[in-house]
């Protein structure tokens, strides 16, 4: 279990132990795989409420990285929804990321290089030859650095913006597919890796906790973005980032079993009846996938916003 997730739990413990309603909690917590059959016996055999309670919490932060998640959506099935928002509430206060922006505020981080692009053509993209090596091998600048937008540009701006104010500013998914099998005979992504590293870590300047996955299948894919909609932290934070580095074709991404995800499922896995936490905030979706042949790379990176009436703003 992450440590924020731990501290959360720990921060409301003595009001979990004497109102949690453990009966048809428990069997939610068995359907999700986070306790098992002998846990349940185990926490049944305490004598009262509270000490049954107690028990649970002793168990939750053993029972690996999806256990707070799986709490917080029993607790919401079993109408303890207050309970949750406690939660949700002190872990938004947990994860100040960043520090607020400031007008001088300045983050620069190196640049991961690609190891397999020679020193001499490392920061050279000036050139025809250059830049098609320097395309595949990973794109963008050799460090990153956020800065806040002027005075002027935010007062003449900020009405048309999208509330950002909480910390985290969201959450981010990056998934990047880079070896590949199956029948399609797609080649390995050379430099995936790096236009990988350079969003995890952009993301991470501009205050988003961001979750991580490499090399999945198209159904995991789906089965892994399905999951990410679903976590109970969307609705105390602003927006949401999705970011898929892999091959493709138009209106698709491949898994690296050679499948194809449509990009409609995926964003249907975010619109208003399947992902409701995010109802009228800003979803961005960035597609990073060769089409066609063409050279894929953070330079050719495609930007869906949710603002669309498929999503039903």
């Amino acid at each position: 279990m992450h440590p924020d997730h731990q501290e959360t739990l720990k921060k409301n413990r003595v009001v979990l132990a004497k109102q949690l309603l453990l009966s048809e909690l428990l069997e939610h917590l068995l359907e999700k795989d986070i306790i098992t059959l002998e846990m349940r016996e185990l926490i049944q055999a305490k004598v009262g409420s509270f000490s049954q309670n107690v028990e649970l919490l002793n168990l939750l932060p053993k029972r690996g990285p999806q256990a707070f998640n799986a709490f917080c959506e029993a607790l919401r099935e079993t109408k303890q929804g207050h309970l949750e928002d406690l939660l949700l509430s002190t872990l938004s206060g947990l994860q100040h990321v960043l520090p607020p922006l400031s007008c001088d505020y300045d983050v620069s981080l190196p640049f991961p290089v690609c190891e397999s692009c020679p020193p001499h053509k490392q920061l050279r993209l000036s050139t025809v030859d250059t830049v098609e090596h320097s395309l595949d091998n990973g794109d963008g600048p050799p460090c990153l650095q956020v800065k806040p937008c002027t005075p002027e540009f935010y007062q003449t701006h900020y009405q048309l913006a999208y509330r950002l104010q909480s910390r985290p500013r969201g959450l981010a998914l990056v998934l990047s597919n880079v070896h590949f099998t199956g029948e399609k005979d797609l080649e390995f992504r050379s430099g995936g890796d790096v236009d990988h590293s350079t969003l995890v870590t952009l993301f991470k300047l501009l205050g988003y906790n961001v979750h991580i996955l490499h090399d999945q299948t198209a159904q995991e894919m789906q089965e892994k973005l399905q999951n990410f909609a679903q976590l109970p932290e969307h609705r105390v934070t602003d927006s949401c980032i999705v970011a898929l580095l892999s091959h493709g074709v138009e209106g698709g991404i491949y898994g690296v079993d050679g499948k194809l995800l449509q990009l409609q499922e995926i964003f249907r896995l975010f619109d208003n009846v399947n992902c409701p936490s995010l109802q009228n905030k800003p979803k961005m979706f960035f597609i990073q996938a060769c089409r066609g042949g063409a050279i894929g790379s953070l330079g050719h990176l495609l930007l869906f916003t949710a603002a669309t009436a498929s999503l039903a703003l």
